[in-house]
């Protein structure tokens, strides 16, 4: 296909579809397409958008119909609920407009959720009715028991205590289901006697478990007197070893961490310095979701501290925290109705002014208080509201924890005193070496290798992008960069590349190009020609994002060798057939040929497969051979010999086998 064959195409394309769009009949249901009506709404109420959604080949049925002249927010309901997108306020006249979010809601109904559960429990017999089938069902939709049922019991790997001002740090792993391990850290205080233990799944945050306030905090707690327990989630830190951290962004890795913090529960309260009346459980954020779904899930904890995570309208956007359907249980949840089943044990609420959290003090924290009150021990739920803070786990919400399980746990807070805390490099906090050079001989390599536990057709499109990233670390490995940041960097930037151009091509088929007739040869367009037109209306600064963020830490040969790892070495391939066709190739005719070549790389990195990236590379060749028969070559008889030079090459090595 010829370049500029391949851009005719693509304005006749528009011209047909923009005529059919023109002629609104009732035929044609009042058609219009999605970015037309959106521009207008834009125009008529005065108001600014903000795009996080697709609107390339959107049609609108009815489209003005749904303009309600009245009221801006009505018009865009109308208007992007047939796509299952949605519209959020960010000020005055600003909108920003995304995909619809089965996992959040907006606070209205949130508060409107609680009320219908209060109305559910009139009183402590019926919350106790409630609060059973809750248990049951969000064991049931996790399936936790039939993996808890599946795991294996061998000796964990544990690490030398390294000790430190008023308290020790010792890595372990633990093995799970065979062949998996969950990794972490134990913070225990120096002296001796039975010491409370709390229970700290990760959250999201910068850096894992290894970063610098988890180090904080899991050592002062430790200094107060406590023993904590953090650990990798599903698919980061030294998990992403054996499952790739593409992982994490699974169903499975809901159920699987839960699992891990049973297991680790389980591990602790064989030590003989673990007091057991005294379990705790605190995380932020990602981990404080986790934090109440443990508690769901073991009664064997005292005291629970969810912080920057609470919420009756979010149920956590990551699927290792919403995943499985578990606000589905009894006809229909939410974390705020979860976390008061932990009632009347003592329960700490962070929450901050910059986040989802912001309506605890106002919605939330009265609804606990409520069910708490059915057990005269309302004093026993406690919330830390941090108006002008953000989402983060910092000074102030460390504190409230501190002051929350110092109050609970009898811990001494003349302890409290973080700089005394010595913060460890990344690798000292691992159990199987930098780079995991010490994983097990039996350690998975795989999520494939894990998935025989789960049904395989959910995780095809999991499985999927797990090829995705191992080519990206791949690639990037091939580079022997000496900078880890930089390769970690590169890793995630090409991986979101190849994704992005996946998941387009994937949802948009050829077939939303109409068939038509190609303007220059006058032959149908392929199937192949549709694709290629579908896949070239991707955004543009899917591209640059790529390329500038490659330029940003490699050099240019470096970034061509990335390049070449997408088209498969198609240049350097090309660029030797052109030398073994054109004898005498000049410098300048070679440098001509190759900077096509190059062209042609840059731009076939956007498709999907090598079909396309084929295509794209016949537009270049084309203009090779037309620089070619310009500079007073004759491109068609070069290649009528080049061909009959290797048939008689090859018949004269036939007859010399034969003798």
């Amino acid at each position: 296909m010829k370049k500029k064959k391949f851009k005719t195409t693509i304005i006749c394309i528009i011209c047909i579809t923009t005529l059919i769009h023109a002629q609104q009949t009732v035929e044609n249901q009042f058609r219009r397409p999605l970015s037309d009506v959106l521009t207008e709404i834009s125009q008529r109420f005065g108001v600014h958008f903000t795009y996080n959604i697709d609107t390339v080949d959107k049609v609108l049925p009815y489209a003005d119909f749904r303009i309600r002249p009245y009221s801006v927010e009505e018009s865009l309901s109308n208007i992007l609920t047939p796509f299952d997108y949605k519209f959020e306020k960010q000020g005055d006249n600003r909108y920003k407009l995304k995909p619809y979010e089965y996992y959040r809601r907006t606070v209205q109904e949130g508060e409107k959720m609680l009320t219908y559960l209060w109305s559910l429990y009139p009183d402590k017999d019926k919350w106790e009715e409630r609060k059973s089938c809750l248990l049951q069902e969000v064991r049931e939709i996790l399936g936790i028991d039939s993996l808890l049922a599946k795991r294996v019991s061998t000796k964990p790997l544990l690490s030398k205590a390294r000790k430190f001002a008023g308290y020790t740090v010792r890595n372990f792993a633990i093995e799970t289901l065979p062949g998996l391990y969950v990794a972490g850290s134990v913070y225990s205080p120096l002296s001796k006697g039975d010491h409370p233990l709390i229970i700290c799944p990760n959250g999201h945050f910068g850096g894992g478990r290894y970063r610098e306030d988890q180090q904080l905090r899991m050592a002062t707690l430790a200094r107060m007197g406590a023993v904590c327990v953090d650990y990798d989630l599903f698919g980061w830190g030294e998990s992403a070893l054996q499952v790739g951290s593409a992982a994490h962004r699974s169903s499975a890795a809901q159920v699987i961490q839960a699992m891990n913090g049973i297991t680790i529960l389980d591990y602790m309260l064989t030590q003989k310095n673990i007091d057991k009346k005294r379990i705790g459980v605190n995380g932020g954020s990602g981990g404080g979701t986790q934090t109440v779904l443990l508690t769901v899930l073991d009664d064997r904890y005292s005291a629970a501290a969810p912080v920057v995570s609470l919420a009756s309208h979010f149920d956590g956007g990551c699927p290792c925290e919403s995943g499985l359907p578990v606000t589905l249980a009894c006809s229909g949840t939410n974390n705020a109705e979860l976390a008061a089943l932990f009632a009347p044990r003592p329960l700490l609420i962070v929450s901050d002014g910059k986040d989802w959290t912001h309506s605890v003090p106002t919605l939330e924290f009265p609804y606990l208080k409520e069910i708490y009150r059915f057990y005269d021990r309302e004093e026993n739920v406690k919330n830390v509201h941090l108006p002008d803070e953000g989402h983060d786990f910092g000074i102030n919400k460390r504190k409230a924890v501190y002051d929350f399980f110092a109050s609970v746990f009898s811990l001494d807070k003349t302890q409290i005193d973080e700089k005394k805390v010595t913060i460890e490099p990344e690798e000292d906090l691992k159990i199987f070496g930098r780079n995991g050079e010490l994983l097990p001989e039996n350690a998975i390599r795989s999520f494939e290798e894990l998935s025989v536990y789960f049904d395989k057709k959910r995780y095809a499109e999991l499985l999927s992008d797990l090829s995705l990233e191992k080519r990206a670390t791949e690639w990037v490995a091939s580079l022997n960069l000496a900078n880890q940041t930089d390769a970690a960097f590169l890793t995630t930037l090409i991986y979101n590349h190849l994704k992005t151009v996946k998941d387009w091509h994937n949802t948009h088929p050829y077939t939303l190009i109409p068939e038509g007739i190609n303007p220059t040869t006058g032959k149908p367009l392929t199937e192949l020609d549709r694709q290629l037109i579908a896949d070239s209306a991707m955004p543009k600064e899917v591209h640059d994002k790529l390329m500038s963020g490659l330029r940003k830490v490699l050099t240019e040969d470096q970034v061509e060798a990335i390049l070449d790892k997408y088209t498969v070495g198609k240049v350097d391939f090309t660029m030797k057939g052109y030398k073994a066709i054109v004898p005498n190739l000049t410098e300048k005719e070679e440098a001509t040929l190759l900077s096509y070549l190059k062209q042609a790389r840059e731009q076939a990195i956007d498709y999907k497969n090598m079909k396309e990236i084929s295509a794209i590379f016949e537009i270049y060749k084309t203009k090779c051979e037309q620089y070619l028969n310009s500079n007073g070559r004759n491109w068609r008889q070069l290649y009528k010999d080049y061909v009959e030079k290797v048939k008689a090459e090859k018949a004269a090595q036939q007859n010399s086998n034969k003798k």
